[in-house]
């Protein structure tokens, strides 16, 4: 009699655990927690994210967004910087792919001026947008893994869209600019 209570107690706590966890999973939200100085200055090493699981439901993706997604089995954080359709200008360095440069068309022929006295041979990479795809870019510029790496990003990978704290002010403009070569 004790050990059919004991079972009988066993089960109703699994049953409350698992009904817990799926309340839990069913949440549009999700909390996140930033590693690394990619973000930097809009999202800080160490900071608390919130993460809008429902937002692109409802809404569609636009410049500036910053958003959570699946790259390569990681989850990042990054800031959306061209959506499906557009076009990215990379300067892309041959010798060193770290040192990547996105242009906005307006300046490329300035850019290339800039980079002629280099060395270094220099690829000029237009790479189209696909219709279901954004390219992304963290706010830490050089230092940000992003899509000038990876390629633009399936929309189907992304997560949902990062909500700043409420007392956090993120200017999108000044951010992407740290990424981007004017």
């Amino acid at each position: 009699m004790i050990k059919k209570k004991i079972l009988t107690k066993s089960r109703a706590g699994i049953f409350l655990l698992l009904l817990l966890a799926f309340a839990v999973y069913l949440q549009p939200y999700r909390l996140g927690i930033v590693t690394g100085q990619s973000m930097d200055p809009s999202l800080k090493d160490g900071q608390l994210i919130l993460i809008d699981r429902n937002y692109y439901k409802h809404h569609p993706i636009q410049h500036g967004d910053i958003v959570s997604c699946r790259v390569n089995g990681k989850t990042i954080v990054k800031r959306v910087y061209a959506l499906p359709g557009e076009q990215v200008i990379q300067l892309h360095c041959d010798s060193d792919s770290a040192g990547d440069m996105i242009v906005r068309p307006h300046m490329i022929e300035k850019a290339i001026t800039s980079f002629i006295e280099r060395p270094t041979a220099l690829r000029i990479m237009r790479i189209e947008v696909d219709s279901d795809s954004v390219y992304l870019l963290g706010d830490g510029g050089m230092i940000s893994i992003d899509s000038r790496e990876f390629g633009p990003v399936p929309q189907r990978q992304i997560i949902g869209k990062v909500i700043p704290r409420l007392n956090d002010k993120i200017d999108a403009d000044t951010s992407v600019l740290a990424a981007v070569m004017l």
